[in-house]
C-alpha cells in the first residue's frame, strides 16, 4: 500500500452522521442499536485489518448475537446490505444516494420476511398490520427471545379476546409477561394463554354480575390477576364478593376494596375460598352489630381484626351482651373486651348466665339506692357494699325486704353497712328468720334505747367488738367494672 494513516490516527478524526440518520432513524431505535450502527460507520472511514464480530463485541461490550441482531435491524431500516453470513458482513447505504435516487433498499432479511408474512394470515383478512406494527412484534422474537410460532399465538389470543381491534402496545404488555416467565417453545405459549383465557372469562363473569356489558379492559384483567394469582382467591369466591356490592357503587374499583379488606385479614399464603368470603361477610355483618349496640366506633381493619379474636373466645351473643352493657358515650371496644373478660374469670361463660348476673346486679343497685335513701348518704356503690349484699342473701339467707326492716336500726349510725352486717350476722345466730321477728327485735332495740340514753354510744361499741369481713375485691373485679362501664346506671 503506498499510502495510510499513521496508527491510531482514527482516535483523532471525525466519521460524518447524516441529519437524516439523526432526525428519521435515530429517535425509533434501541441505544444498542445505534451504538451499532455508529461504530461501524466509524469502521467503514478507519477500517481495522482484523476487524471482525468477535473484536467489535469486546469494543462494544455487547454479545455477538446483540450485535447481529442489531445489523438485522438495520438491514430492515434499509441502511444495510448483508454481504456473507460466513463471515459476517455488511455494506452501509448511502442515505442520500437512496434519497436522490427514490429507489428503497430491498430488505434481505429471510427470517424476518418469513414472519412478516405469516402475519397476514393470522387475522383471516381481518386487519392488516403496518411495518412498524410487524417490526414492533418482529422485535419480540429478537430482543425478548420469543419463538415466532408463540408471538403468532399471541396475536390469535389478542384477537380473540379484545377484537381484531386490539393495540400492539396491549399485546406488547403481555409478551413481556411471556418472556418473564421464560416461555421458549409454543407449548408453553399455549398454556400461558390459556392462563390468560381463564382470567378474560373470569373477568367477563364478573362483569355480568355487576351488570356490566362491556368486554374486559387491560386494567379489569391485570385486577382480576392480582385478586387470583397474587391474594390467592378462587375465581367462585371473587363472584360471590360481588353481592358485597350491592350496598355500593357495583364496580371493580369498588370489588377490589372488597377482596383487599378480606385478602388483608387473612392469613399471609391463604387459598380464600367461597367460604372464606361468606365469614368475611358474617363477621362484617357482626362487628356491624356490635358498633350499632354500642353506640358508636369504627369500621375499620383494625376493628376487623379486633372482632375476628374476639369471635374465636366468645359467643356472638356473650359480645352483644357486654356491648349492651358498656354502651354510654365514650364507650369502647376495649371496655367490651374488658367486660367479656371479667365475666370469664367469675365463671359466666354462657349469656344464660350473663344475663342472670345483670339482673342480679341491678337488683343489688336498686337495693343499695334504697338503703342510701333510708340512711341520708350522699352515695353507696363499691365492690366492697355489694360483696356485703350478697353475703346477706346467699350466704345468710336474708330477703331483699328483711334486709331493708333490719336496715332501719342502722340509721344514724357512723358506718350503716358495717352496722348492718353486725345486727344481720347477730340475726343469723340467733335464729330470727322471719319479719315479724325482726319487727319485734326493733322495737326491743327501741325500748332500750329510750331506757338508756346513752345507748347510742354503747350500740356503736358493741357493733364494733363483732369481727368484720374484708370484702374489697381484685384492683377492679366485675363488679366495678359493671358500675363503670354502665351497669351500675341503677345505683345510688
Amino acid at each position: 500500500m503506498l499510502f495510510d494513516f499513521e496508527e491510531r490516527y482514527a482516535l483523532f478524526d471525525m466519521t460524518p452522521v447524516d441529519n437524516q440518520f439523526i432526525q428519521e432513524f435515530l429517535p425509533s431505535a434501541r441505544g444498542d442499536d445505534v451504538r451499532v450502527y455508529l461504530y461501524g460507520l466509524m469502521r467503514c472511514y478507519h477500517p481495522e485489518r482484523d476487524m471482525s464480530l468477535k473484536q467489535m463485541s469486546h469494543d462494544l461490550n455487547l454479545t455477538e448475537e446483540e450485535i447481529s441482531r442489531a445489523y438485522r435491524y438495520w438491514e430492515r431500516k434499509g441502511l444495510v446490505r448483508r454481504v456473507s453470513d460466513d463471515p459476517p458482513s455488511y455494506q452501509y447505504i448511502s442515505l442520500r444516494r437512496r434519497l436522490m435516487s427514490g429507489v428503497a433498499e430491498p430488505q434481505l432479511d429471510p427470517e424476518y420476511e418469513a414472519f412478516a408474512d405469516s402475519l397476514y394470515g393470522v387475522f383471516d383478512h381481518g386487519r392488516r398490520l403496518h411495518g412498524s406494527e410487524i417490526r414492533t412484534c418482529y422485535e419480540w422474537v429478537e430482543d425478548l427471545n420469543l419463538p415466532a410460532e408463540a408471538v403468532l399465538m399471541l396475536l390469535k389470543h389478542m384477537e380473540r379476546t379484545q377484537g381484531k381491534n386490539f393495540s400492539i402496545q396491549s399485546a406488547g404488555k403481555m409478551a413481556v409477561q411471556m418472556a418473564q416467565e421464560n416461555v421458549r417453545t409454543p407449548q408453553e405459549a399455549e398454556e400461558f394463554l390459556s392462563r390468560d383465557q381463564a382470567v378474560y372469562q373470569g373477568v367477563r363473569d364478573v362483569l355480568k354480575r355487576l351488570g356490566k356489558r362491556n368486554l374486559p379492559s387491560e386494567d379489569q384483567m391485570a385486577l382480576y390477576r392480582k385478586w387470583t394469582e397474587e391474594w390467592g382467591f378462587t375465581a367462585d369466591a371473587v363472584l360471590e364478593a360481588c353481592a358485597e356490592t350491592a350496598r355500593g357503587d357495583p364496580s371493580m374499583g369498588f370489588l377490589d376494596g372488597i377482596l383487599r379488606n378480606i385478602h388483608e385479614l387473612s392469613n399471609p399464603g391463604e387459598r380464600i375460598e367461597t367460604s372464606g368470603v361468606l365469614q368475611a361477610r358474617e363477621e362484617s355483618a357482626g362487628l356491624k352489630k356490635v358498633l350499632k349496640t354500642l353506640g358508636g366506633g369504627l369500621f375499620n381493619e383494625e376493628s376487623l381484626k379486633w372482632y375476628q379474636r374476639i369471635r374465636s373466645a366468645y359467643p356472638e351473643e356473650m359480645i352483644l351482651l357486654a356491648a349492651r352493657e358498656c354502651s354510654r358515650p365514650g364507650g369502647t371496644l376495649d371496655d367490651v373486651e374488658k367486660m367479656l373478660a371479667s365475666w370469664k374469670e367469675k365463671g359466666i361463660t354462657a349469656p344464660a348466665d350473663a344475663e342472670e348476673y345483670i339482673r342480679r346486679f341491678r337488683a343489688q343497685g336498686e337495693q343499695l339506692k334504697e338503703l342510701r335513701k333510708m340512711w341520708g348518704l350522699t352515695s353507696l356503690t363499691g365492690t366492697k357494699n355489694r360483696s356485703m349484699l350478697s353475703a346477706w342473701q346467699e350466704e345468710l339467707g336474708f330477703s331483699p325486704k328483711q334486709i331493708l326492716l333490719a336496715a332501719e336500726a342502722a340509721v344514724g349510725t357512723d358506718r350503716p353497712m358495717n352496722y348492718l352486717d353486725t345486727i344481720l350476722r347477730s340475726y343469723a345466730e340467733k335464729g330470727i328468720r322471719t319479719e315479724e321477728q325482726i319487727l319485734q327485735d326493733r322495737q326491743e332495740r327501741k325500748k332500750q334505747s329510750a331506757a338508756a340514753p346513752a345507748a347510742k354510744a354503747v350500740r356503736q361499741v358493741i357493733a364494733q367488738q363483732y369481727s368484720q369481713r374484708d370484702y374489697q375485691g381484685a384492683e377492679e373485679s366485675v363488679d366495678e367494672m359493671m358500675n363503670r362501664l354502665g351497669g351500675g346506671k341503677a345505683d345510688a
